[in-house]
């Protein structure tokens, strides 16, 4: 598992400024799932249930195929009716780099450049695929398989 750097992650894509008075927290299962992937408490309690893995937090490629295989070998979830190409990009697709590029940009402090690369591509990138919130998440833990 890789560890991401804390200040990498917090950067949420400018699609949501989530309001936590009226959205629901991470679910407790999410949560130690959360931690597990190697995100720090002050990161989770930023999220909500809403909060989305690609179109907010920016995960895509190898990132999410190294998480969903915590969610098989430790959580006990089955993930054969996943379809990861449904709800991420791959990782050496365009989409993908374009996300990367943005996030690294927003964590090295150049945030007029990251803001021009997500209004130019990657608001357009992340529609193409549907949405996995952390919510979704919640509910594959409890009932151990992709909810679909």
């Amino acid at each position: 598992m890789r560890r991401r750097p804390s200040q990498h992650m917090k950067l949420m894509m400018p699609s949501i400024a989530t309001d936590m008075t009226t959205t629901k927290p991470v679910g407790e299962l999410t949560s130690m799932y959360l931690k597990r992937c190697g995100y720090s408490p002050s990161e989770i309690e930023s999220w909500s249930s809403e909060t989305r893995l690609l179109h907010d937090l920016g995960l895509c490629g190898d990132d999410i195929l190294d998480e969903f295989k915590i969610l098989q070998d430790e959580f006990g979830v089955d993930l054969s009716g996943f379809d990861c190409a449904k709800y991420f990009p791959s990782e050496l697709s365009k989409d993908a780099y374009l996300i990367s590029t943005h996030r690294i940009l927003s964590a090295v402090g150049l945030s007029k450049a990251a803001n021009y690369i997500y209004k130019r591509g990657v608001e357009r990138a992340c529609s193409k695929y549907q949405a996995v919130s952390l919510g979704m998440i919640e509910s594959t833990i409890r009932q151990r398989k992709w909810i679909v």
